[in-house]
């Protein structure tokens, strides 16, 4: 008997590829070198109350630690998914472990359906003209 798969590669659509930004802030280098490796996934919420950051997405290691925040010049498009009642996650492309930083580069996708996803993507589209335009 065949079961579906409860997580199938096709739920998961590309954002993007961003850099993890504040590790070195958060003052836990030694831990996040510790307990993070390449294709780790990673939980990301969104920080509706970030004074920084209207649009901050924060990014939470395999242990709940918080570990960063999707880059400022780039996680709106995100933000926008995750506002719309979807979850998006992260999977750590590239780790430098001998960074004073800890660079960490992570591919983000926004758990949705094909359809779904383009409603999302037009939706954030509109988003951006209206943004721009007012």
């Amino acid at each position: 008997m065949n079961t579906p798969d409860i997580f199938s590669p096709y739920d998961r659509c590309f954002v993007g590829k961003y850099r993890i930004k504040g590790v070195y802030q958060t003052g836990k280098r030694r831990m996040i070198r510790d307990n993070t490796e390449k294709e780790d996934e990673l939980t990301l919420k969104r920080e509706y109350d970030n004074k920084y950051d209207e649009f901050a997405v924060a990014v939470y290691d395999r242990y709940g630690n918080k570990i960063g925040y999707l880059e400022k010049n780039v996680n709106e498009e995100t933000a926008f998914y995750m506002d719309n009642g979807y979850e998006c996650i992260a999977v750590v492309s590239d780790i430098d472990k001998n960074s004073a930083t800890v660079g960490i580069m992570v591919d983000v996708f926004c758990i949705a359906d094909n359809e779904s996803m383009k409603r999302l993507k037009a939706g954030f589209d509109e988003h951006l003209r209206e943004t721009i335009y007012n």
